[in-house]
């Protein structure tokens, strides 16, 4: 990081919590299963094509805490978190597609192909594709669990980027991490308040949630508090649904592992699609799965 302190703006630093066993089948004393409690992390160089069309002058602390000024008395309207026109007609398109394949798939074929609602939902603003340059952080003996443990991971962090304590804290550094994360952070700033040394007050760094993160915490609230009516069969819980589908009860909510949790809200929402799908048909249910309709695509 001492090498691309010349950029307009530093690498995000993407942080999170890892837990690793030592497992020892035969314990002894000095010898017993241990378990590492640390932290992982990466940089992630700006591309050049980004930073060209930046600004300079909205890269600095001072901008950055400039609008975060203006936030406090902005006000808020809900037509902000309302989508546009074109977002709602891209959504409804999603929609028609997500059903459209579920009806495919499931239920029914159609007997035009060429007048049927596609399949795949429209596409949407492409990213670029281009291979990330990452770097790996050394792997840290502290844990980002709490205030105590996110102070010690920034010491490790400013150790191994080759800066300076003045050096680090003197220049926008945007961080990627958990909200667990984000959180002992937000409590270490204010155990060190007020302070207007840069080293205490951590002024210029500033956490986003990830994608994935969000997207982790959504499934997770669903699964572990959408357990639905026991006594009612129409309303389950989203881990009584994967249990229908195959999953063991005990094995239906995985925290550790994202792709597996995203794969299995994927197949709730299909099955739901499915469900509604023949009761509006007036299909009988217990024939799912056997020789499909064949429906005219109108």
């Amino acid at each position: 990081m001492a090498k691309s302190s010349n950029l307009l703006i530093r690498p995000t630093i993407c942080i999170d919590n890892i837990d690793m066993e030592e497992r020892v089948h035969q314990s002894s004393i000095g010898h017993r299963t241990h378990t590492f409690r640390g932290t992982w992390g990466y940089m992630h160089l700006p591309d050049q094509k980004l930073l060209a069309t930046l600004d300079p002058s909205e890269l600095t602390i001072s901008a950055y805490h400039q609008s975060l000024e203006q936030v406090k008395s902005m006000e808020l309207n809900p037509t902000m978190f309302l989508p546009t026109l074109p977002e709602q007609e891209h959504d409804k398109k999603v929609w028609k597609s997500q059903i459209a394949k579920v009806l495919k798939e499931q239920i029914a074929e159609s007997t035009d192909e060429d007048l049927s609602i596609p399949t795949s939902p429209p596409e949407i603003e492409v990213i670029s594709h281009a291979a990330p340059d990452l770097h790996m952080l050394k792997l840290m003996d502290a844990s980002d669990n709490s205030a105590e443990g996110i102070g010690q991971v920034f010491e490790s962090i400013i150790q191994q980027t080759g800066l300076t304590g003045n050096q680090f804290f003197a220049q926008l550094q945007p961080m990627d991490g958990d909200l667990a994360t984000i959180q002992n952070f937000n409590c270490l700033q204010n155990q060190r308040a007020p302070s207007s040394v840069p080293e205490y007050c951590m002024n210029n760094i500033f956490f986003q949630l990830g994608a994935s993160h969000t997207l982790w915490n959504i499934l997770s609230a669903i699964f572990s508090h959408h357990i639905g009516d026991p006594s009612n069969m129409l309303d389950c819980g989203a881990w009584q649904h994967l249990e229908a589908l195959g999953f063991a009860a005990h094995k239906a909510i995985q925290k550790k592992d994202f792709t597996l949790m995203v794969n299995q809200m994927e197949r709730i929402f299909e099955a739901l699609l499915c469900y509604c799908l023949m009761v509006k048909l007036d299909l009988n249910l217990g024939k799912l799965g056997e020789e499909r309709l064949k429906l005219p695509a109108d």
